[in-house]
């Protein structure tokens, strides 16, 4: 019985090492996140956090959209063949132009009209954030080929340049007459622009192979990153069409209440995303692929139901003792929120666990599920329950995408293996 329980806390199969080295970097990264969330919170105040999220929330959204899935196609190219990595990096980034585009287009047409409400500052703000959508994916995709390829210290490391870069922003305005929105906005932009900067200098000198791309990969990364993109865009509304819908409803304060609720509650997260980063890498080119999905999952679960606990207990005193008193008031969502961190916690494990088999389209499944659920939910509860009644369509919306991530993980037959080598010449063939 005590083996049994090792064995599910920590299947003796897994290597300990790039999930002790996760390990480190999500809790530095927990703990920064906390510290500029408190900064920025006592800083702006609820009413000046809530037009920093308005500003943002679009711009990111976009950013999703514009990378169109290929970071996580070069994570999962680059793991079946490291030794073509810089050609899998250069062919992604290739590819991710045009989507680029196409997103900052739709920004500079879409923002005047679903901000029309908020402030001119605000609006203008959100269009010079949306150069976030071409930074985000150059900040992401070295290091997911270096993730990839396994060098996840070098991976975690690179997670912590925005962080740490935003860390500093904040500590330097703080007190003086440049703590504003406005500020704050440039410094995230900066902080990205730099971690873009360093990753690629550091992945293209780490990386093997050939630097140019190859257009045999084109055709396996776009059918990986297509489904991909696809559960990206209802992963993202799920976890964040409730900000895009009180940016409209309700009042600007309300919104920056739930923003500090919804920061407080991913402290849930950390120890979960261990385990689900090292997924993808893990059984990407394993043979037992199956049974190692299962003990990952398996695993995640015992970690996300763990540490949900510690949290929600620590909520009621806590939230108010960092963020500041006049965030008392969002204790209730706060609550909620952290059950709806739990599972969803759960669900990234789920979904790298699927990608990881090569079968994205089971994560799309699961998140339109999902986003169908939120669909309904929120307009139906925020209106009778402001930021409590989001929280709530939150749990009940990543509940649907866990039951459906379930099934999906049981059937393995059901969606083949992606055949990564389908069309590519034997000098791309995948290393054993």
């Amino acid at each position: 019985m005590k083996n049994r329980l090792l064995e599910t806390l920590w299947p003796s199969s897994l290597d300990a090492r790039p999930f002790a080295s996760t390990a480190f970097a999500n809790a530095a990264l927990a703990a920064i996140g906390l510290l500029t969330g408190t900064l920025a919170a006592r800083m702006l105040g609820a009413e000046g956090r809530g037009e920093l999220a308005a500003a943002q929330a679009w711009p990111l959204f976009l950013a999703t959209l514009g990378s169109f899935g290929l970071t996580e196609a070069i994570a999962y190219f680059a793991a079946q063949a490291p030794s073509r990595a810089r050609a899998t990096l250069a062919t992604g980034l290739l590819l991710a132009v045009p989507f680029t585009v196409l997103a900052v287009a739709a920004g500079l047409w879409l923002l005047p009209r679903m901000l029309r409400g908020q402030a001119t500052e605000v609006q203008q703000i959100a269009l010079l954030s949306l150069a976030l959508v071409p930074l985000l994916t150059l900040s992401v995709a070295p290091s997911q080929a270096l993730r990839g390829v396994g060098h996840f210290r070098s991976w975690n490391a690179l997670r912590l340049i925005t962080p740490l870069a935003w860390l500093a922003t904040l500590v330097a305005v703080q007190g003086t007459s440049h703590a504003n929105v406005p500020t704050l906005a440039l410094g995230f932009i900066g902080a990205t622009g730099l971690a873009a900067c360093v990753s690629h200098v550091y992945a293209w000198r780490m990386l093997s192979g050939p630097s140019a791309p190859n257009r045999h990969l084109v055709r396996p990364m776009l059918a990986y990153s297509t489904p991909t993109m696809m559960a990206a865009m209802p992963q993202w509304l799920n976890l964040r069409l409730d900000q895009l819908i009180m940016i409209v409803v309700l009042d600007i304060r309300s919104l920056g209440l739930y923003v500090v609720a919804m920061a407080w509650s991913t402290a849930v997260q950390p120890l979960a995303t261990v385990i689900a980063h090292g997924a993808v890498p893990a059984l990407a080119s394993a043979q037992d692929r199956h049974r190692k999905a299962r003990l990952v999952y398996r695993a995640g679960a015992v970690v996300a139901i763990a540490t949900s606990l510690v949290v929600l207990a620590a909520t009621p005193m806590m939230l108010p003792l960092i963020f500041g008193a006049e965030f008392r008031s969002a204790l209730p969502a706060a609550l909620v929120l952290v059950i709806a961190s739990g599972i969803t916690s759960l669900n990234s494990v789920g979904a790298e666990c699927l990608r990881g088999l090569g079968r994205p389209r089971s994560v799309l499944r699961a998140e339109c599920v999902g986003l169908a659920v939120t669909a309904v939910a929120l307009p139906a509860l925020i209106p009778l329950a402001g930021i409590v009644g989001a929280a709530c369509a939150s749990v009940l919306a990543y509940s649907a995408t866990l039951i459906v991530q379930r099934r999906q993980l049981r059937t393995p037959g059901e969606n083949a293996v992606l055949d990564v080598t389908a069309g590519v010449p034997p000098t791309l063939d995948p290393i054993a």
